[in-house]
């Protein structure tokens, strides 16, 4: 399976209760359209990660880097779950030069959002039967995901996602050899070949 990495921009809460800090934020929302990442727009639906979140042995990061370990589920320095807007984590952050640096970045309003990595399970991606309707692009749709690790960063952004990331994905969707159009107006790009060739497949459930 293809690793992914998206980000959101939504300031973390912070609390403290003597010498315990512990934050609280958002990887994902639930039905939020990404940025273009590439020839396509995507969006998250309820209930696609919070299995991965409630098993797996997530692990929490500063900006990604894990020199900078903040938490970990099976620790029960992390706990992770979904709720009605999405899915949320929650860090008791460690007596460690990063976790106190963090704690002040947060309380500064330094720390802009946070970002999370996952893999699409099989079957867990769709085509949305309707183009977006600002931007004229395709929309995936994640409905079964793995989540692996996640955390604050300073300035999340969603990538844009290169051919070789559309060709993992195209394999993941039974694809090998999407078919190509023309169109004057709009320069050719792999992810809009793939995601043609899926909408004319009908979508891949």
């Amino acid at each position: 399976m293809t690793t992914e990495r998206r980000s959101l921009a939504l300031p973390a809460e912070i609390r403290s209760e003597g010498d315990a800090v512990t934050m609280r934020g958002y990887a994902y929302r639930f039905h939020e359209l990404s940025h273009d990442l590439g020839g396509w727009r995507e969006r998250i639906l309820p209930g696609a990660g919070a299995e991965s979140l409630r098993t797996n042995d997530v692990l929490a990061t500063f900006n990604h880097d894990v020199n900078n370990v903040l938490g970990r589920s099976t620790s029960g320095t992390l706990r992770t779950g979904e709720d009605g807007d999405g899915g949320w984590y929650e860090i008791d952050l460690p007596n460690t030069t990063v976790g106190r640096d963090l704690a002040e970045l947060l309380k500064r309003g330094d720390v802009r959002g946070s970002s999370f990595t996952f893999r699409v399970r099989d079957g867990g991606q769709r085509v949305h039967d309707e183009l977006d309707e600002t931007s004229g692009l395709p929309i995936r749709e994640i409905t079964r995901m793995d989540v692996v690790e996640l955390g604050p960063v300073l300035n999340p952004a969603y990538p844009t996602t290169d051919a070789g990331l559309m060709r993992s994905i195209a394999l993941t969707l039974g694809i090998t050899e999407p078919p190509t159009y023309s169109r004057e107006s709009v320069p050719d790009h792999p992810a809009r070949a793939l995601f043609r060739a899926l909408i004319h497949k009908g979508g891949v459930q």
